[in-house]
């Protein structure tokens, strides 16, 4: 009976944050965190592409013109598909680097989540106004608050090395902080730049994810290489 009420007490104060190793496994909560978004992005992948739709015809011409009609929806379906596959291959190169978890670990990974599966709202608005500055800003919104959530995860995992191998090279922490900073930053900078010029905005918005991305498989590369070298 005591155990219960010092669990209970230490669970109230906060100090039992850490997943408990004798209930669930540290290692099958990362599994489980992993798996949930997996699952998350193949179906806002999914939901990408239902958007577009086109009605019966009953000419080729018919076809073509509806077919023309659907370019700017296309464009903003292959536009999101690529910045999404960006944005999950980051998010595996930082579940690699976890080894433990706790509850605001992941209440951090579903907030992340809330504005993955925004996305496809963000892009079927975009697709219907893509000449209009509002759909852009929105969506590069949508596109900013995830990076932003990125950030804080990726802060919140490597303070004090919380939830992440205490051997991990703290250059390679001030890199991924660096990226996970610049992404965010780069769509600040495209949604001022959508007051401009709309082409130019939308042309960052996946600029950024991939120069991001670019640099954490350089980092991950990186890192790995010096577990090889240690091991040998």
């Amino acid at each position: 009976m005591r155990f219960f009420i010092l669990r209970f007490i230490n669970l109230f104060r906060g100090a039992r944050n850490v997943i408990p190793s004798e209930s669930i496994p540290t290692d099958i909560s990362n599994h489980r965190i992993d798996g949930l978004v997996d699952a998350f992005f193949a179906i806002v992948l999914t939901l990408l592409i239902i958007e577009i739709k086109i009605s019966h015809v009953d000419s080729n011409d018919e076809l073509n013109k509806q077919l023309i009609e659907l370019i700017p929806k296309f464009f903003a379906y292959f536009l999101s598909f690529i910045i999404l596959g960006l944005l999950w291959f980051g998010h595996q190169m930082v579940s690699s680097y976890v080894v433990r978890s706790d509850r605001t670990h992941i209440w951090l990974n579903l907030l992340f989540l809330m504005f993955i599966s925004l996305i496809p709202f963000s892009t079927s608005l975009l697709g219907e106004n893509l000449n209009h500055r509002s759909s852009t800003i929105f969506y590069g919104v949508n596109l900013f608050i995830t990076g932003v959530i990125q950030y804080v995860h990726w802060e919140y995992i490597t303070r004090q090395n919380r939830l992440i191998d205490a051997n991990l090279d703290r250059r390679i922490v001030r890199a991924i902080q660096k990226t996970f900073l610049f992404v965010p930053l780069s769509y600040a900078i495209a949604i001022e730049v959508s007051f401009f010029s709309i082409s130019l905005s939308l042309a960052l918005y996946s600029l950024s994810t991939f120069v991001g991305a670019l640099r954490m498989n350089a980092i991950f590369h990186q890192s790995h290489q010096q577990v090889i070298n240690q091991d040998t």
